[in-house]
């Protein structure tokens, strides 16, 4: 039964049916252009991706890491503290360089100072291996008469760059031993061996045999030893000199060293080669870091992860070629003192005076923390009040990393550097 009012209109029908349709008509005409632009959006996320990765277009490339940005404002802090901003290079890393931490004109070369000796090392490691010992050979011309006195003249021969008193004093310990207390004529040295880091060999002989007391009449440099070996004495390892020359950066130990790996050109080569580093970006005057070399704190970064990475390779840790603040005498020793940094900052510091590009301040290293891994620094700060810097670049560590993660000491205790029971005596070639 059909209620009155509740008839079917034939026309209304109709007309709903043919909404519904035109309806249903244009969602389908728009799906198309949809599923385009999703697919379009997507193939511009992966072109973007790839542009920014050469790797991308390389068969079996590692995947695209993913940086995530900064989340400190490293400019407000400075200009906080009314800081000129164009003074100051940062960049603090994770050691998988997967996070930035902090960066302020990472890619703008300033002049790293000493923090060059970091690159130094790494490349003398690569050149020499850490166990490298440099040997100071001794040769005798004459005999040894009854009186224990050499009828004729002494030679030595090495390019050992920390050779200095305590060799000299074994040397001449060992020739009384085998019965040599006096030398009747001279005591000659060759032109590459140095006596507590003297560019003089002439200055070097002398200065040794006052130490040697062996009561020649006279010094000299000799290009070829005459007479009959003796025996050697070897040096410290590397490892236990590039500790030293990092703690005291020590200007004459580095440039020595660099001409085991082709000096200042040579780093560079590395540098703008194996570490890919922008020529423009890069200039090296001396590998000790004197003068005005130029080099980023992204390039200071790249030489610290390759260098964590030799010492690796190695058996070996950062700590055992390069100085923990607070814990070693040196240029760190007073650095982080009562902060949360304390033993845990393995660092290099760099200083330039104001008459070389208006002074330098410079820090770079790695820091321990309990759960989160290592993080990896450098800091190239320019102007004369150099005491100011370090305390801005200690300050500025301090808090970027403890808000990070808690850091952990790895050294307690000053260490001895240089141990006298290295230097050892040998009889055989």
């Amino acid at each position: 039964m059909t209620l009155k009012g509740e008839e079917l209109n034939p026309h209304k029908s109709l007309i709903a049916l043919l909404l519904f349709g035109i309806v249903v008509a244009s969602v389908l005409t728009f799906v198309p252009y949809t599923l385009t632009f999703v697919k379009g959006a997507g193939e511009q996320v992966t072109a973007i991706a790839s542009a920014k990765s050469p790797e991308a277009d390389t068969p079996n490339a590692p995947p695209v890491r993913k940086i995530a940005e900064p989340s400190f404002d490293v400019a407000a802090w400075y200009a906080s503290r009314e800081e000129e901003l164009e003074l100051h290079g940062v960049l603090i890393e994770t050691l998988d360089g997967r996070q930035t931490l902090a960066a302020h004109n990472a890619d703008e070369p300033f002049n790293p100072a000493s923090l060059l000796k970091l690159a130094t090392s790494l490349l003398a490691l690569r050149s020499l291996g850490p166990d490298h010992r440099f040997e100071t050979r001794v040769y005798i011309d004459g005999q040894i008469d009854k009186q224990k006195t050499l009828q004729g003249s002494l030679y030595l021969v090495g390019d050992d760059p920390m050779f200095g008193d305590r060799a000299a004093a074994m040397i001449a310990r060992e020739l009384r031993a085998r019965g040599i207390e006096r030398v009747r004529d001279k005591i000659y040295v060759s032109p590459k061996l140095s006596f507590n880091y003297s560019e003089s060999p002439a200055d070097s002989a002398e200065y040794l045999s006052q130490v040697m007391k062996l009561k020649q009449t006279g010094t000299g440099i000799a290009e070829q030893p005459a007479g009959e070996f003796q025996f050697k004495l070897v040096s410290y390892p590397l490892r236990e000199m590039l500790l030293y020359m990092n703690a005291h950066s020590n200007n004459f130990v580095a440039d020595r060293l660099g001409d085991y790996f082709g000096g200042p050109a040579g780093m560079e080569k590395f540098l703008e080669g194996e570490l890919q580093q922008p020529p423009e970006q890069v200039s090296i005057v001396m590998v000790s870091g004197r003068q005005t070399s130029r080099l980023t704190a992204r390039g200071m970064i790249a030489v610290l992860r390759a260098l964590k990475d030799e010492v690796e390779q190695h058996g070996l840790k950062l700590e055992e070629i390069m100085p923990v603040a607070c814990a070693d005498y040196g240029t760190l020793r007073q650095r982080f003192a009562g902060t949360p940094l304390e033993g845990a900052v393995v660092g290099k510091t760099g200083t330039m005076t104001r008459d070389i590009d208006g002074g330098m301040a410079t820090l770079a290293g790695i820091i321990y923390t309990e759960r989160a891994g290592a993080l990896l620094f450098a800091m190239l700060d320019q102007g004369g009040d150099i005491g100011k810097n370090r305390q801005l670049e200690d300050e500025l560590l301090t808090e970027i990393a403890s808000r990070y993660d808690v850091p952990r000491a790895c050294l307690a205790a000053p260490r001895k550097l240089l141990p006298a029971t290295e230097l050892k005596v040998m009889s055989g070639e």
